[in-house]
């Protein structure tokens, strides 16, 4: 390791260097569990920080970035600087990075892109979009809700947590994604996604691979119904379409789980309030990649009141005979007395004719690139 003072920064790790330094820990991986992916919240430092999240995601990160705009309100696309992510590796093939905060009046973003608005599969990646949609269409108390049908019924929290954290408490992940699908139609959950972004380009009519854990979920507490599916039935043979989406739309939309409280009336996601984040954070605390953690620990550097909320996605496309990799993620830290903060979305993907090399060498790449983000946020070279 570089020489550390109290204060510093290890600045001479080249990206070469990290890469070559995490690739290093994926000795005795594969495709079906990787180093940094599969970490799980049982190995983060921040594990017993996920209660507290949501307090701390009431206090206002800073902005000390010159001619930021106003966070945009619903149904209106910033403009996208495509331009200042040249430092991200060519395995990156889609990204978007939102730098939010305010410095005292109202709280503005700074939206950097590659290629952040192709309309391109982030696998599960996406799964947190149903969910949001779906808490938001309930008005009543979610403490102690479940979800399910007369045979089947889980706990709501702990169904979102396994679709997160593929724990599998409860159920898959795919099912469990699925079943959240039923409560709108493909055609008005797609909508939705095009109003809150403002992007018009997408897909969002798929599954993940599996059934709905039920065909006819319902959200309950205590013997009240508080949501139902709809009449469209969901199956894998019927579904009208795939999920493609942007990196700008899925950037966009979990910086407004994680800016709320500081967004105008204008800019929040309607329906989503206490009761729904209160359900909705933690769940996104636990994601199993945990490549901030690793980025963190990498960098060497001291900070407090995290809060890392994320969802990843992995599959091997046999369209594009390619292994990818996708990692949506909002984290806030405070650094040197500065709350800073920032939502990112980087799809990576590789063609090396071989599953288990393509996936070990995506997993050290992504944390690589990660490490360069936060790095970059805490020096302001963003």
């Amino acid at each position: 390791m570089p020489f550390l003072t109290r204060n510093s920064l290890p600045l001479s790790i080249s990206p070469d260097r990290l890469y070559a330094e995490f690739f290093q820990e994926e000795a005795g991986y594969n495709s079906w569990k990787m180093a940094f992916l599969d970490r799980t919240i049982e190995r983060s430092p921040y594990r017993s920080d996920v209660s507290s999240y949501g307090d701390r995601l009431k206090q206002c990160p800073s902005l000390y970035y010159a001619g930021c705009k106003n966070y945009s309100p619903l149904k209106e696309r910033p403009k996208i600087n495509e331009r200042r992510l040249d430092f991200l590796h060519p395995d990156i093939k889609n990204a978007c990075i939102c730098i939010g905060g305010s410095a005292g009046g109202a709280f503005k973003a700074q939206w950097l892109g590659r290629n952040a608005l192709d309309k391109v599969e982030f696998w599960s990646a996406t799964k947190f979009l149903q969910v949001i949609n779906a808490l938001t269409q309930v008005t009543g108390e979610l403490e102690g809700a479940q979800i399910g049908d007369s045979e089947t019924v889980y706990p709501l929290m702990g169904a979102i947590n396994d679709l997160v954290s593929y724990a599998e408490t409860y159920g898959s992940s795919n099912a469990i994604a699925a079943a959240f699908k039923c409560f709108q139609t493909y055609a008005d959950l797609e909508t939705w996604v095009k109003e809150l972004s403002g992007q018009e380009g997408l897909d969002f009519q798929g599954l993940y691979g599996e059934e709905p854990f039920t065909a006819q979920p319902q959200i309950t507490r205590n013997g009240e119904v508080l949501l139902s599916a709809v009449d469209e039935v969901k199956s894998r043979a019927t579904q009208p379409g795939e999920n493609s989406i942007p990196a700008y739309v899925l950037t966009r939309i979990l910086s407004m789980v994680g800016w709320h409280h500081h967004l105008s009336s204008s800019a929040r996601i309607p329906g989503l309030g206490d009761s729904q984040l209160a359900l909705l954070v933690p769940c996104l605390g636990r994601d199993c990649a945990r490549y901030v953690d690793v980025a963190i620990a990498k960098l060497g550097i001291q900070i407090q009141n995290p809060v890392i909320l994320s969802k990843m996605g992995f599959g091997r496309s046999s369209y594009r005979d390619r292994t990818e990799l996708t990692y949506s993620c909002f984290v806030q830290f405070e650094y040197r007395g500065q709350l800073k903060s920032l939502t990112m979305t980087l799809r990576a993907g590789k063609d090396l004719g071989d599953g288990d090399r393509e996936a070990v060498e995506l997993d050290a790449r992504m944390a690589t690139e990660v490490t360069q983000i936060i790095q970059r946020l805490v020096l302001h070279q963003l």
